[in-house]
């Protein structure tokens, strides 16, 4: 069974709390139709990766589906909800983490796809494809996204130590974005 991949694109937020390691948002969007390529519309529904959300820690972060060069990170929460399945990924510290992190706060990186096994379709008679059961292989980090802002990294969770007036500012004003 061949490996497909997804891309997702939407506004990056960033939040005044956690680490500054973990990024989050919609992995894959719910109920949202996409073109695909001429000949494919498809949209995933909910419980179509119900199963990994029991096995979050497996499922890693890559950048642009590279799967010869090392991980960026790993999911720590995967969890369906109306709008999708939504990750929470924590990022490595690494030299190829650290340049992620900042492509994401730069807003450069705001996008996010995945690499799918479908298990399970239906064709509805317009000829869309439901995906009602996949096997989530990862979600990488890409510059262009197929669903629009549907999916995409909504948040860099980050430490402010000792924050003063000018650091929250810069915070809100860039959730304000």
């Amino acid at each position: 069974m061949a490996l497909e991949t997804r891309k997702y694109e939407s506004d990056l937020e960033v939040r005044a709390e956690g680490d500054g390691r973990t990024i989050c948002g919609i992995c894959v969007p719910y109920d949202t139709e996409a073109r695909i390529h001429p000949g494919l519309i498809e949209v995933f529904r909910m419980g179509a990766f119900e199963a990994v959300t029991r096995a979050a820690h497996r499922v890693k972060l890559l950048q642009g589906h590279d799967q010869q060069v090392l991980p960026l990170g790993k999911a720590t929460t995967l969890r369906e909800d109306k709008k999708g399945l939504y990750g929470e990924f924590r990022i490595s510290k690494t030299d190829v983490g650290d340049q992620a992190l900042e492509l994401v706060r730069d807003g450069v990186l705001t996008n996010l796809s995945i690499g799918f096994q479908p298990l399970k379709d239906r064709k509805t008679s317009s000829g869309v494809v439901e995906r009602l059961k996949a096997h989530l292989a990862e979600v990488s980090l890409v510059t262009f996204g197929a669903y629009g802002e549907a999916a995409s990294v909504q948040a860099v969770r980050e430490i402010i130590e000792k924050p003063n007036l000018a650091q929250l500012e810069n915070v809100l004003a860039k959730i304000r974005k």
